[in-house]
């Protein structure tokens, strides 16, 4: 094998990992075994994706499955995570919710209610909703770029986010303030047709509702943002109120504790500092 991206290498460690966590711990979950096909299903068609950019590497569609489809495993890994965290270790919101009170005197999901407003519920709605595509318009941005620079390591800076923010998911279950703090609130989260969409979609196809600490949102947005200032400047400064509003919209909207979203900033941190050289140090070994 001639070369493998830095990025796949991520994937196949991942999985690999995912299914020996499966196996250890086999006694406590219910179709475990279904669950380590279901890895290894997936550990074939990373693998597949990877030794057919090795034969065809000038291939346009071969080219473009192998940029892609991180975001395929990516989903893949999330999806599972909601057969497996469950089982592994108890939920630690209520000591998320006292840290949250020590660090700021308040509960800030219950201390936002009074700026609750039905235009302002639609308007963070759809702020949040900017997350699920804030990441790959980036990497479309920077893949039509006749020389695509920095989009591998971009990928792999993605890669790595996410995968580390699916870690803290594992060591740190949490479903947050939407469902462990909703016999305090006194104002309803209510606002029009937008934010009703908004939530039934995302409560419909988020399985993993243990995906709270460290806020994932936060991360991959800051992320985004990282690296748009570094390759796409005018893409930072359309992406920056897109961001803060992302960001404020995860505790007005009740998904997450403010906590949360302090690991997610310091995860991104590393990930935009120590990425680029772990990106390196992976791919000289590789032969990217």
């Amino acid at each position: 094998m001639k070369r493998i991206a830095s990025f796949h290498i991520l994937s196949l460690l991942f999985m690999a990992g995912l299914m020996v966590l499966t196996l250890i711990c086999h006694s406590g979950v219910p179709g475990w075994g279904a669950l380590i096909l279901r890895y290894f299903v997936g550990l074939v068609l990373n693998l597949a994706v990877v030794l057919a950019f090795d034969r065809w590497p000038e291939v346009k569609p071969v080219q473009w499955v192998h940029n892609f489809a991180p975001l395929f495993f990516i989903l893949f890994i999330f999806d599972s995570l909601g057969y497996l965290i469950q089982y592994l270790r108890p939920d630690i919101d209520l000591a998320l919710i006292r840290l949250d009170h020590w660090l700021f005197g308040v509960h800030p999901t219950l201390w936002l209610q009074r700026f609750i407003r039905p235009w302002l519920t639609d308007l963070l709605s759809l702020a949040y909703s900017t997350y699920y595509f804030l990441a790959v318009v980036f990497i479309l941005v920077i893949y039509n770029r006749e020389q695509k620079r920095g989009l591998p390591e971009s990928i792999f800076i993605f890669v790595l986010g996410y995968y580390l923010s699916y870690i803290g998911y594992l060591l740190f279950p949490a479903i947050g303030p939407r469902f462990t703090m909703t016999e305090l609130y006194t104002v309803p989260l209510d606002g029009g047709a937008i934010t009703d969409f908004l939530r039934d979609t995302i409560n419909s196809l988020e399985h993993n509702k243990r995906d709270c600490m460290p806020s994932g949102h936060t991360e991959i947005a800051l992320i985004t943002l990282g690296l748009a200032f570094r390759y796409s400047r005018k893409l930072f400064y359309i992406y920056l109120p897109m961001v803060a509003g992302l960001i404020l919209a995860t505790v007005y909207l009740r998904y997450h504790y403010v906590v949360d979203l302090l690991a997610g900033a310091l995860l991104a941190a590393v990930c935009l500092v120590g990425g680029p050289w772990l990106y390196r140090k992976i791919g000289s070994r590789s032969k990217e």
